[in-house]
């Protein structure tokens, strides 16, 4: 029961982020990303999206939010939604470095996960590459990803 009301919950409220963000400092972004996850010797492509919203919290660290989903390219696997929180600093002009931690909703069961990851912006367009490795712990099946995206600031 607690799944179809979380979900609900955060499909009503996707509407209203970009009110909420016309609000706050920092800014919306979105990303398209592919990579590989692997789990209990098995290893399979990956591709996914995401949203969110950073915000800066002074001049080199921010705190944001991301919702996303993610696909397993291999047969019986479902598209895994995941909310993501992420903490990070500004490594030099153009790259910065994150926490993330989290809770995966799987085809195998939900549970937390964490991850580190790294930006770097391409010029003053808001363009981004970004690099990313999760461990997700779900009870009897922890997975692993390693996934690269592009991605944007609006």
């Amino acid at each position: 029961m607690f799944k179809p009301v979380l979900l609900s919950a955060l499909l009503i409220a996707l509407p209203a982020a970009p009110a909420l963000a016309e609000e706050a400092a920092g800014g919306p972004r979105a990303q398209l990303r592919g990579g590989v996850a692997w789990s209990d010797g098995h290893t399979d492509p990956v591709l996914g999206i995401a949203t969110g919203y950073d915000f800066g919290l002074g001049d080199h660290v921010f705190l944001g939010g991301e919702v996303s989903g993610e696909k397993i390219l291999a047969e019986d696997t479902y598209v895994e939604l995941a909310l993501t929180g992420r903490l990070g600093t500004s490594v030099s002009g153009k790259g910065s470095v994150f926490l993330a931690g989290g809770y995966t909703f799987t085809h195998h069961g939900d549970g937390p996960h964490l991850g580190l990851g790294y930006e770097h912006h391409l010029g003053h367009s808001g363009t981004y590459i970004a690099t990313e490795y999760r461990h997700v712990f779900v009870d009897h099946h922890e997975a692993n990803a390693v996934t690269i995206g592009i991605g944007t600031f609006f």
